[in-house]
């Protein structure tokens, strides 16, 4: 069944590559000449997508919230494809098509489609869509009424194309469903809105990035829209050899990484040999403090921004002091037993035991992300601890300092984990990984299991189960692929909620650079 004349014209008229547009043929034929993505780009634009909807699900705060954020997303993708579309189209019959790469392309945008959540997420945006759609003209802004054009004459013809794929779409696609609800949307609502202001996809996704809002939590510092759709070139700087994307424990950060994996409980394991004060063990990971290249070190937290004294009035935001604490230790490990080391502080040979033989005495707060059998362990001591040792008592001088104490001493785990904030950097690395990872700060306990432990007077660790998130699963194997090229940092806050508990200051964080995962 072919679709109406001036919906396929009017896919011509939207400009995809972010090109110039040209007045198309009466039979939309310039659509068809029009050049396709390759199927690299399309699999990178998928990639980024799913990225991007695991980010929107951690951070969003209400469901419409949620949609809103999602809808440039898969748009975008679904926009990227009209050519390869508009090509089956013009066949009439996918086997017809001499030239499989428009099949081929269609075919990977139907693999991204038929991901877990990915239908179920463009039924609630294209529910958005119709709703807006529907409503009275004049009723909406102009960025809104940019957008839904381009909805209905780019994404739905696209959708309804995959229709052309026959066979090859079983029955129980849920990529059919959503494939024939397009097509019987546009044949009951055939009209278009006015034309539209915007031009390109990656304009109307600023338009509908700004129209959207953000609240202060999903801001990030001084960084870009998250809605900033892919430049061209940026697919040459990561593989994508295939549609499987970066999911399974095979494909977590680190997994595999180091030859040969020792265990916590092998001799010499532990921070002793990431610090190289023995020759065995972990000494040959060469993962060192001050290293350029495969090391850690201690980042500067003057370069984040945080909540400051006045943020409940004026949302204002100021650089954050110099961290809290200082990072006495970054530990990357293999874990021998089932399970790992969800307590990382309580084992022989972890990092609390290891800095106290090693002569540490000032309190630590320990971050633990688990993702079994691996674990990427981070140790803090305050920079300038009270003489008696332990924390800080009460000051409503130094708030960040009472807030620490209260995290520790006195809130259960469901304040904590409604306090924790995660502050990400990609200070060096390829387009895909700076913006799957951004600047946002997060407060992750909304998304990932959290577990607290605690020796009064010793130690305090906060242990993260990356395992708890498929979201996160994804952004770890996608910072695996790119850890040679790599330099991240991560920052740790706590989340001030009263102007008692103002301005925030950073805990503590670390840098990693350049990880050479098959030393």
């Amino acid at each position: 069944e072919a679709l109406p004349v001036h919906l396929v014209a009017a896919l011509a008229r939207a400009d995809c590559a972010g090109g110039s547009s040209t007045e198309p043929a009466e039979d939309g034929s310039d659509l068809v000449e029009e050049a396709m993505p390759t199927i690299t780009r399309v699999r990178f634009l998928t990639r980024w997508a799913r990225l991007q909807l695991g980010l929107i699900e951690i951070k969003s705060h209400t469901m419409l919230d949620k949609v809103f954020r999602e809808r440039p997303v898969v748009d975008h993708v679904l926009s990227a494809a009209a050519p390869c579309v508009a090509r089956l189209q013009a066949a009439g019959d996918s086997s017809k098509i001499r030239d499989d790469s428009a099949l081929s392309t269609i075919r990977s945008l139907v693999r991204f489609l038929e991901k877990p959540g990915i239908c179920d997420t463009l039924k609630a945006t294209n529910a958005l869509s119709s709703k807006q759609f529907k409503q009275q003209r004049g009723s909406l802004d102009e960025a809104t009424e940019a957008i839904l054009r381009e909805w209905h004459v780019r994404v739905l013809p696209t959708l309804s194309g995959l229709l052309l794929l026959g066979d090859e779409l079983s029955v129980a696609s849920p990529c059919r469903e959503v494939a024939s609800w397009s097509r019987a949307f546009l044949v009951t609502h055939p009209s278009t809105r006015s034309p539209p202001r915007f031009r390109t996809v990656a304009s109307l996704t600023r338009a509908l990035s700004r129209q959207a809002g953000a609240a202060d939590s999903f801001l990030s510092c001084d960084s870009a829209s998250d809605h900033e759709v892919p430049p061209e070139g940026a697919e040459h700087e990561l593989e994508h050899a295939s549609d499987s994307d970066t999911e399974g424990a095979g494909n977590f950060i680190f997994q595999s990484a180091l030859s040969p994996t020792l265990s916590l409980q092998q001799a010499g394991s532990g921070i002793f040999g990431l610090m190289g004060l023995t020759t065995s063990g972990p000494s040959a990971w060469e993962f060192a403090k001050g290293a350029e290249e495969h090391g850690w070190d201690d980042p500067d937290a003057t370069a984040i921004s945080v909540r400051g004294p006045n943020f409940l009035r004026d949302r204002v935001k100021v650089p954050s002091p110099v961290s809290l604490c200082e990072a006495v230790q970054v530990d990357l490990f293999h874990a021998a037993r089932d399970g790992g080391y969800p307590n990382i502080g309580a084992q022989q040979g972890g990092v609390v035991s290891e800095l106290r033989a090693a002569g540490e005495k000032r309190f630590l707060f320990v971050v633990n992300f688990c993702m079994a059998p691996l674990h990427f362990a981070c140790a803090f001591a305050l920079r300038d601890p009270p003489a008696s040792g332990g924390l800080p008592a009460a000051s409503a001088d130094e708030p960040a300092k009472d807030l620490l104490r209260r995290f520790v001493e006195d809130m259960d785990d469901k304040e904590r984990s409604q306090r924790f904030k995660v502050i990400p950097w990609v200070r060096e690395g390829p387009w895909l990984v700076q913006k799957a990872v951004g600047r946002t700060p997060a407060i992750i306990g909304k998304s990932l299991k959290i577990n607290y432990f605690s020796q009064p007077g010793d130690y305090f660790e906060v242990s993260v189960d990356i395992f708890s998130s498929s979201a996160a699963q994804r952004i770890l194997g996608l910072l695996k692929g790119a850890a040679k090229v790599l330099t991240m940092e991560v920052f740790f806050v706590l989340e001030g909620k009263s102007a008692e508990e103002l301005p925030e200051q950073i805990i503590g964080g670390f840098r990693v650079s350049h990880g050479d995962l098959a030393r």
